[in-house]
């Protein structure tokens, strides 16, 4: 039985598009969203917040599915480049204060469910949720 998630519903970056533009140019983010960020191999990631005017938390995952690494509070249009420290095979935007709202650490696991809202398939989004004490949206137990 999973009990006690955090569960955001994301979009796919899945391609060197959707990659290079991410969450560009958005003004909001609903709570409980994000962007999935996919690489399609394991290595050493940047990203920047370059025309993003809202600011992210941001986790980098490794392919086992695990938050190796957390920026926090990403500063909205910079240039910065926001390195992943290890290399890692995807990446989570979501808005900046997640992490503490939904007690997201290093070492957590990520579930990935491909249908989306009771059981609907989604054919851009796919939910994250996350093992832990923190809930966002509905709580789903198996």
């Amino acid at each position: 039985m999973v009990e006690n998630k955090a569960k955001f519903y994301v979009e796919l970056a899945n391609d060197q598009s959707t990659r290079a533009r991410g969450l560009m140019f958005r003004e909001s983010l609903a709570e409980c969203h994000g962007m999935w960020f996919d690489f399609s191999d394991t290595k050493v990631v940047s990203m920047w917040m370059k025309n993003t005017p809202m600011s992210l938390d941001i986790f980098f995952v490794s392919e086992d599915l695990i938050i190796e690494h957390i920026i926090e509070n990403a500063l909205p249009f910079s240039s910065a480049l926001l390195k992943s420290e290890i290399p890692v095979r995807y990446a989570l935007e979501v808005t900046s204060g997640a992490k503490n709202s939904y007690n997201i650490v290093v070492g957590d696991r990520i579930i990935i469910s491909k249908n989306g809202h009771e059981g609907t398939a989604m054919t851009y989004k796919y939910p994250y949720e996350r093992s832990g004490s923190a809930m966002c949206a509905r709580l789903k137990t198996n």
